[in-house]
């Protein structure tokens, strides 16, 4: 106990130690008090992070398969016959796997659909001897086939990408 008192009477005590002390506790309560109001923030950016980790997954696992995906042709043209053809021959498994792989699935389901409605047979008989041409787009990347007016209205655009990796044409839009 004296050693407090005799602490309390030295000048650099209350000069120097109280200062410092003061300047501690404040730090350690703008610390804590940080901390807790950025607790949501800390909370929202390990989500963003898993979901980036998530995105990054997705995107290798499809680089995989784009660079697995060798159905097509090396023209736009090649891709679409072979496409065609396969579509002709009833063969609508093959003929899903001329789109692009994100699309392979849903145009599967679609093509069975449209056996069962006849709708695939109306596209083959009707829609396809409409088209007029195609287009490249400049960069050498894209191509259109499209069809003149239908009924005094807009036609349709058939849209090829190249894939990227493996170099053949893919249909990325009927």
């Amino acid at each position: 106990m004296n050693f407090i008192r005799t602490l309390y009477k030295q000048w650099w005590f209350w000069v120097v130690i109280i200062p410092v002390g003061a300047w501690l506790v404040y730090q350690a309560y703008i610390y804590y008090y940080s901390w807790k109001v950025n607790a949501p923030y800390r909370a929202q950016y390990t989500q963003a992070l898993a979901e980036y980790a998530g995105y990054e997954a997705e995107l290798i696992a499809l680089r995989a398969q784009y660079a697995a995906d060798f159905d097509g042709g090396k023209t736009p043209e090649e891709t679409w016959d072979l496409f065609v053809t396969a579509l002709k021959e009833g063969d609508t498994d093959q003929a899903a796997k001329y789109f692009i792989v994100e699309e392979q699935k849903e145009m599967l389901k679609n093509f069975e659909i449209g056996k069962k409605s006849g709708a695939l047979n109306s596209f083959l008989n009707e829609d396809l001897p409409l088209i007029k041409g195609g287009t490249m787009y400049p960069n050498g990347e894209r191509f259109e086939f499209y069809t003149g007016s239908i009924d005094n209205g807009p036609g349709f655009v058939f849209m090829l990408v190249k894939n990227p990796i493996t170099g053949v044409w893919k249909i990325e839009d009927l």
